[in-house]
């Protein structure tokens, strides 16, 4: 059976606007809508009755999007939203789309369906224009992750000066020679390098780029490779300051290997506090988020999108905290 999605292909139009022809918006153009009617008969598609009876009644669903299962970080953030939902009468259901741009579409459509009343998206694959679009039609909301110049509500920390803060503390121990371990196809990681920078600038350190490491995914794997090459260099880092936990694990891994003790010769810092931070040995130091609180915030935007759209869309920053453990030292 043919999808929306295919409709909207073959019609040459976005899947919002193939749901705004069958619900009989008004506002679509007289030749656009001939023209998606014509596809719809030529290909046989039959739209989710479920969904046309819902558009009068809410479902009392809702859908939060993530890009894995086994995000560690996730966890606290689901806690938040499934907490505040129950508040609001809601259901919570959970899906990844592993960062794959088809899956994530698919998904939407319960959107276009009227499957859920509204969609939690922990990132996207979307750029700004789609999202921002939906964001206008549909209640739509960013939690932790969201797209640079997207016009669509999201909650999270400043990435930019949680970063700051985690370089400054490595700089007051007494380290100098700080590198980095990021990820800058994603736009929290692009802020927390930004922080880095700020931070070495600020206290005057020249900006090496050899010391900036990316790699693109936040696995405990990348971060043993990420800390080989640092450590290869001819200068090496005294300091490493990881965008994640599971990163900032490996590059602890690899520093044992070498027969480096973090915290001592070389300093680790990490960033989520993940349990992976707490129960390795030596622990990590690291920013922590305030996850359940982001996700209950998630769930507050978009209840505001689904009582009132007409509202402009919203960023809620809330603060981070760093923790101090024993990859670092303490001054």
């Amino acid at each position: 059976m043919p999808t929306i999605k295919e409709v909207a292909k073959a019609a040459q139009v976005s899947v919002a606007t193939v749901s705004r022809v069958l619900n009989q918006d008004k506002n679509v153009s007289p030749q656009t809508r001939q023209k998606v009617l014509e596809v719809v008969r030529q290909v046989g598609y039959t739209p989710n009755m479920l969904g046309r009876n819902l558009r009068r009644k809410n479902t009392e669903r809702i859908l939060v999007l993530i890009p894995s299962l086994s995000n560690q970080f996730l966890s606290g953030v689901i806690r938040g939203v499934e907490s505040a939902a129950k508040q609001k009468e809601l259901q919570v259901m959970i899906s990844a789309a592993h960062n794959d741009r088809e899956a994530e579409q698919g998904y939407l459509e319960m959107l276009y369906n009227r499957s859920v009343d509204g969609i939690i998206l922990v990132g996207s694959t979307l750029d700004q224009e789609e999202l921002s679009q939906l964001a206008g039609q549909y209640p739509l909301v960013m939690c932790s992750e969201w797209v640079e110049g997207a016009n669509v509500s999201a909650v999270g920390i400043d990435n930019e000066q949680a970063a700051f803060d985690a370089v400054n503390a490595l700089l007051a121990s007494g380290r100098k020679k700080i590198a980095m371990v990021s990820n800058e196809e994603v736009y929290s990681a692009r802020l927390r390098t930004q922080g880095y920078r700020r931070a070495l600038e600020q206290a005057g350190l020249p900006h090496k780029r050899e010391y900036e490491v990316e790699h693109y995914e936040y696995t405990y794997r990348a971060g043993m490779r990420a800390c080989r090459m640092l450590m290869a260099l001819p200068e090496p880092p005294d300091a490493i300051f990881a965008v994640s936990d599971e990163l900032a694990a490996g590059v602890c891994k690899a520093l044992i290997e070498q027969g480096i003790i973090p915290g001592r010769e070389v300093d680790v810092f990490g960033f989520d506090n993940t349990t992976m931070s707490k129960v390795v040995t030596p622990s990590i130091s690291t920013v922590s988020q305030p996850r359940k609180r982001i996700g209950g915030t998630a769930l507050e935007l978009l209840w505001e999108r689904m009582e009132h759209p007409e509202e402009k869309p919203r960023l809620v920053l809330l603060p981070h905290e760093l923790v101090l453990r024993d990859s670092s030292q303490h001054r």
